[in-house]
């Protein structure tokens, strides 16, 4: 009788406080928390095929392009005495070598990355190469012919390109790696005057990579228009693949050479799910997700001798690139960061 007598009452609150149980219960089954600094539309997919093929939950922190990779580097040094990340997949090195030289890297050596060049992987197997781009000078194809393009990024301090040449902020992403080597290859004293020149050439400094080649695209002679920029070669086939008036130039190829820009992947030290983590680092090294990359609209090469040739590859070959080792990266980048700080105000 008294179980009647209340029943209207108890059955709301017992199903209140089932779904309360419901919601603090653990997920089942194994998990793994990826950060990730390549483009979410290109790794959104690889992940969600990842989470299909093998059960394991995948939970992924994308970045954001004004912060590009620079945001969850900060993360996960914050993180280092209790990590919540299990793997990271940046979207170039340095960044990913400085997290090594602080001790925040597991050594792991994936299977599928043993025909993979030396340049391309850790010798102490901290992080393992996975696919590469290139930096670019991309153009607006509605206003210049490609021989009117310059074809040297020295050549972006002309004085007939004042106003009209966007780079993106060089404390973020593949534009501050490409700063570091052009420290290291150019020199310090020469790089600068590079950047100074470019500024006083009044050199627009914007949000990221994307932001470069949607100016370009969009450039409107009437409008202070931009014709010119330094990007990533997956910027300019995915506005080409969008029908943009875009096209793009390998600098530099008769002296230093462009920047050869590699994703990296690695285990966090200390990440809550060891087994997923590596299951997930031997996929992304793997020829299924180095063949999607390759030869879907996100412009990455391969990084094997005779790998899947892409869309960038296939049309203008691969670039002759800077000659410049790890360790100099990973040294000239704090000063060149420094630097730039100081020097390039938006």
């Amino acid at each position: 009788m008294l179980y009647k007598r209340f029943h209207p009452v108890l059955c709301p609150l017992l199903a209140m406080l089932l779904a309360i149980a419901a919601g603090c219960r653990q997920p089942s089954g194994p998990e793994v928390v990826v950060y990730t600094a390549v483009d979410r539309n290109v790794a959104e997919p690889i992940l969600d095929r990842f989470q299909s093929h093998t059960g394991v939950r995948v939970r992924a922190v994308y970045d954001v392009e004004a912060a590009k990779t620079s945001g969850l580097v900060a993360r996960l040094v914050a993180e280092s005495p209790h990590p919540r990340c299990d793997v990271f997949w940046n979207n170039e090195p340095v960044q990913t070598l400085l997290l090594a030289d602080r001790g925040l890297l597991e050594p792991y050596r994936p299977a599928a990355a043993v025909d993979l060049g030396g340049q391309f992987k850790d010798p102490a197997g901290r992080w393992t190469g996975v696919a590469c781009r290139a930096r670019v000078i991309v153009y607006n194809t509605k206003y210049l012919a490609r021989q009117q393009a310059p074809r040297s990024i020295l050549a972006l301090t002309d004085p007939k390109w004042r106003g009209k040449v966007a780079v993106a902020d060089p404390q973020f992403g593949t534009t501050r790696t490409h700063v570091a080597a052009l420290f290291a290859v150019l020199g310090p004293d020469r790089a600068k005057q590079l950047l100074q020149d470019l500024l006083a050439n009044d050199a627009r400094i914007v949000d990221g990579n994307a932001m470069v080649k949607n100016l370009v695209a969009r450039a409107d002679p009437n409008a202070s228009p931009v014709y010119l920029g330094l990007t990533d070669t997956d910027d300019v086939l995915s506005g080409q693949a969008d029908g943009e008036p875009v096209d793009m130039i390998y600098p530099d190829q008769d002296s230093f050479g462009t920047l050869i820009v590699p994703s990296t992947v690695c285990l966090v030290r200390g990440g809550p799910n060891p087994e997923p983590a590596r299951q997930l680092v031997d996929y992304l090294v793997g020829p299924e997700v180095e063949k999607e990359l390759v030869t879907g609209r996100s412009g990455f090469f391969s990084l094997r001798a005779g790998g899947p040739a892409g869309t960038a590859a296939a049309r203008l070959g691969l670039p002759k690139g800077m000659k410049v080792s790890h360790q100099a990266l990973l040294e000239q980048l704090e000063p060149s960061s420094l630097w730039t700080k100081e020097h390039f105000r938006r």
